[in-house]
């Protein structure tokens, strides 16, 4: 299992992007999703991107094939 870097009630600093928003501070590991975790997880996002049935899968093929035309397209000029 992957663990926080952080330990519970840490303040991290530069996280915060609003203009008159504080630092938050980091939680227990059990009060963050559990899907926070895979994110993480290299080996399952790399079985998922080269699943058909996934988001990921289709965004990457499109990106490719949007790539190849426009490669194509700049060699017809």
């Amino acid at each position: 299992k992957i663990e926080s870097s952080a330990p519970a009630g840490t303040i991290l600093k530069g996280i915060n992007f609003l203009k008159n928003g504080n630092d938050p501070v980091a939680k227990l590991e059990e009060e963050y999703p559990h899907w926070l975790w895979e994110l993480l997880d290299e080996e399952k996002q790399k079985t998922q991107s080269q699943d058909p049935n996934s988001r990921t899968y289709h965004r990457k093929e499109r990106k490719e094939m949007i790539k190849n035309n426009n490669f194509d397209r700049s060699r017809k000029k």
